[in-house]
């Protein structure tokens, strides 16, 4: 399945850079554009979503709107200094889906970009989506839309069906977590940014203690060994990583 590709349109390379970064984190191909020009230069339809500045020298956010919406329908996120709600009606009525506001957090960025995805992928067809309903390895099979998942070897006692596979309850953030980590094997998500992504809240000291609660439980249902775990496993200082 192909990477969700994202292209971000600022003329400050200090909000580009943070941008990149923090969607990078989150998996994300990020292309960047400094202007209204580049912008249109750039985008094709291999792109699924744009972030788009208003404020810009040259072509404003508006009129790159305008050229981006004559040839494509990907979802366009707005994002400004400006908040008063006239700014926000103009941005939509011009073809926006959505308005941010400067300064935004980590949370509300990744909230918003998600969203907008998710209703993009399934009420406009973007085809990739439908390929593979779930992510498989030689351990385990994680359902991506839904809370399914099953262990495929014998390593834990349990209810086996006709193929051997024992399924595992989780609660719901056991499973988004899981979901995150298994998507990109090998990668190490610090706390934070699994705090941010799964509860879509900005990160606390005390988020950290909930996020360790959240692992134990989730080695306990799906490790054979959970004090001594060999697929959910953790950096010391970092974070932790699905292998």
């Amino acid at each position: 399945m192909s990477q969700t590709k994202i292209l971000i349109v600022d003329d400050n390379e200090e909000i580009r850079n943070v941008l990149r970064i923090l969607l990078q984190s989150e998996g994300y191909e990020v292309i960047e554009a400094i202007d209204g020009n580049e912008a249109i230069s750039k985008i094709d339809s291999s792109f699924d979503l744009c972030i788009l500045d208003v404020m810009m020298p040259g072509m404003s956010g508006y009129q790159v709107c305008e050229e981006i919406r004559k040839d494509y329908n990907l979802p366009i996120l707005f994002l400004t200094a400006k908040s008063a709600d006239a700014d926000k009606s103009l941005g939509l009525l011009i073809g926006g889906d959505d308005y941010l506001v400067k300064p935004f957090s980590h949370a509300e960025l990744t909230a918003r970009v998600k969203s907008l995805l998710r209703r993009f992928y399934v009420y406009r067809g973007k085809e990739h989506v439908q390929h593979d309903e779930a992510y498989v390895t030689d351990f385990m099979k994680v359902n991506k839309e839904m809370n399914e998942v099953v262990i495929l070897d014998d390593s834990l006692e349990g209810h086996k069906n006709a193929n051997g596979e024992t399924a595992v309850e989780l609660s719901q953030k056991e499973y988004e977590i899981l979901r995150l980590l298994i998507s990109h094997p090998g990668r190490v998500f610090s706390a934070q940014i699994i705090y941010e992504t799964i509860w879509e809240e900005p990160y606390l000291y005390s988020s950290n203690a909930t996020i360790m609660v959240h692992i134990r439980n989730l080695r306990t249902k799906i490790e054979a060994d959970p004090k001594n775990p060999r697929h959910i496993l953790t950096v010391w200082g970092k974070g932790y990583k699905y292998i």
